[in-house]
C-alpha cells in the first residue's frame, strides 16, 4: 500500500480591514412650527449591525464628540418659519472586517443607519455642557451604500408633528481603504441556547500576520532544505494572487466611481471651485500590479511585502481623491441644489410608479400596452 500522504490544507476564509468614510453635512435648520422658543442642537451617530466586527470613529471640525455621537452647533430659535444656517460637517470613519472574497457584496448589504436627534432647552444653555439639553425628537436614515457608487444624497429630515422642523442634510460616502487587519475590532460572541437571554457580548479580534492574510489562514511558515527561502504550497500561492487581484480591483472600482462622480459634479460648479483631475487607465494599472506580483512567486517573503505595498499605494491614491472631493464639494450650495433636485426627481418617479399601480390593478397592469 502506498504511504499515507497528508492532504494539502486549503486556505481558510481570510478577513481584511475595510474603511468607509461618511461625510454628513448639516446645512440649514428650518423652524416650521416649533412650539417652544429656546436653544436647539442636532446630535448624530452612525450605527453598524453588530454582526460585522467594526469600529466607528466620529469627528467634527469643532469639539463636539460625546460617546460616539457628534453634536452640532447650538442655535437659538425665536420665531416661526425661522431659518438658521448650521453648516456643520460630521465625519464618521467606519473600520470593518470583511471576507476578502465578498468585499463588494458585504459592503452593499450592510445596513448603515444614521440617526439624527433633536435636543432642546428653554432655560439657560451652558456652552460645553451637553447634559443641559434634552432629547425631544429623533429620526433614523437607512443608508444604502454601494462600493462602486458610494453615497451622494440630499434629504430634508423632518422631525415629528410636535416638533415640526426640518434639517437639510447632504451625505457623501466612499470606501477609502482596504488592506490587512491593522487594529483589533470587537467581534460578537455567539450565544447558546442556555444563555440566550444574556446581554450581547463581544471579544476583540486577533490581528493576523501579513503572511497569514496574503497566503491564507492555513499557511504555516516553512523554510526550504537549504534554509535560504520559504516554502509555499500552490493553493496558498493562488490564494495570494486571488486576494491581491480582488482587493486591488475593489479599490480601483471605488476610485473610478468617485472619480466619475467628482468629474460630473464639478462641471456644474463655478470655475473657481473646479479642479483638474488626472484620468488614470485603471485596467492597465490593475494588470501591471498583478503581473509584478506573479513575478515574485519564487520569493514568498517579497511577494507578501509587494502585495502590502500595492494595496497601500492604491489606498493612498483613493484617500487623496476623497480628500480633494470633500475639500471641493463640502457645504457647496451648488452641489446641495443638484443633490436636492436629484432627490426630488426620484421621489416624483416613485410617486408616479405608485400612482400607476393604484390606478391599474395587477392583471390590467400586466396586460397594459402603451399606445404608440
Amino acid at each position: 500500500m502506498p504511504p499515507d500522504v497528508d492532504p494539502i490544507p486549503k486556505p481558510k476564509m481570510t478577513e481584511v480591514q475595510a474603511t468607509v468614510e461618511f461625510s454628513v453635512e448639516l446645512h440649514k435648520f428650518y423652524n416650521v412650527d416649533l412650539f417652544q422658543r429656546g436653544f436647539y442642537q442636532i446630535r448624530a451617530g452612525l450605527k453598524v449591525p453588530p454582526r460585522v466586527p467594526h469600529k466607528v470613529e466620529p469627528s467634527l471640525l469643532h469639539p463636539g464628540v460625546q460617546d460616539d455621537v457628534i453634536c452640532s452647533k447650538t442655535f437659538q430659535i425665536l420665531y416661526k418659519n425661522e431659518e438658521v444656517v448650521v453648516n456643520d460637517v460630521l465625519v464618521f470613519k467606519v473600520m470593518m472586517l470583511l471576507d476578502e472574497k465578498k468585499v463588494e457584496e458585504s459592503l452593499n448589504d450592510i445596513d448603515f443607519q444614521l440617526f439624527l436627534d433633536l435636543y432642546f432647552t428653554d432655560g439657560d444653555y451652558t456652552q460645553g455642557d451637553p447634559s443641559s439639553l434634552q432629547n425631544i425628537s429623533g429620526r433614523t436614515l437607512r443608508l444604502h451604500f454601494s462600493l462602486q457608487r458610494g453615497i451622494h444624497q440630499h434629504v430634508n429630515v423632518m422631525f415629528d408633528y410636535f416638533h415640526l422642523s426640518v434639517m437639510s442634510v447632504a451625505i457623501h460616502a466612499s470606501l477609502v481603504a482596504l488592506h490587512q487587519p491593522l487594529i483589533s475590532l470587537p467581534r460578537p460572541v455567539k450565544t447558546t441556547w442556555l444563555n440566550r437571554n444574556a446581554p450581547p457580548q463581544s471579544k476583540d479580534s486577533v490581528i493576523p500576520l501579513l503572511e497569514n492574510v496574503v497566503f491564507g489562514g492555513s499557511y504555516v511558515k516553512q523554510t526550504s532544505p537549504d534554509g535560504r527561502t520559504f516554502l509555499v504550497s500552490d493553493p496558498c500561492l493562488q490564494h495570494a494572487f486571488s486576494l491581491h487581484h480582488n482587493l486591488c480591483s475593489n479599490l480601483l472600482l471605488a476610485y473610478r466611481g468617485l472619480f466619475d462622480y467628482f468629474t460630473s459634479i464639478t462641471r456644474d460648479l463655478p470655475s473657481s471651485h473646479r479642479m483638474e483631475l488626472e484620468q488614470l487607465d485603471l485596467e492597465a494599472r490593475l494588470a501591471e500590479l498583478c503581473e509584478h506580483v506573479k513575478q515574485k512567486a519564487e520569493s514568498p517573503d517579497e511577494l507578501a511585502e509587494l502585495v502590502n505595498m500595492n494595496l497601500a499605494q492604491l489606498c493612498s491614491l483613493l484617500m487623496a481623491l476623497w480628500g480633494q472631493f470633500l475639500e471641493v464639494v463640502s457645504l457647496q450650495e451648488h452641489v446641495a441644489a443638484l443633490l436636492a433636485m436629484e432627490h426630488h426627481t426620484l421621489r416624483v418617479r416613485r410617486f408616479a410608479e405608485a400612482f400607476f399601480c393604484l390606478e391599474h390593478p395587477r392583471q390590467s397592469a400586466l396586460a397594459y400596452q402603451e399606445l404608440q
